[in-house]
């Protein structure tokens, strides 16, 4: 139960420090990029990564719904580049991953 405890505490902390890099932008761009439009999928993207901090506090229901939520966005962030591809689908992934994890781990409870 310790270990599994503490496998959890770090895998948040990881979650965290990326979701500050992805939602800070990481390092400061080149004034000669232009800024993109924002996209639908980007929108979702950021709504459902940005609760992954709070993932601890949510019912089993909508632990359900953000896993589907992250199933629903998959077709569409593989269909950009490959750089862009690389890094959102990564941290979709990790999203997913911490949600599915904590579902399980309730689900475990309840037994």
């Amino acid at each position: 139960m310790l270990k599994r405890s503490i496998a959890l505490f770090l895998f948040m902390g990881l979650v965290a420090v990326i979701g500050g890099l992805c939602a800070t932008g990481g390092p400061a761009s080149s004034d000669a990029q232009v800024a993109e439009a924002p996209e639908a999928w980007k929108t979702e993207f950021d709504d459902i990564c940005s609760r992954s901090q709070n993932a601890m506090t949510f019912s089993q229901e909508e632990l359900a719904a953000l896993i589907q939520r992250c199933d629903a966005l998959l077709p569409q962030i593989e269909k950009l580049d490959e750089t862009r591809k690389k890094v959102y689908m990564g941290r979709l992934r990790m999203c997913r991953g911490l949600y599915a994890y904590v579902l399980d781990s309730r689900k475990n409870e309840k037994k």
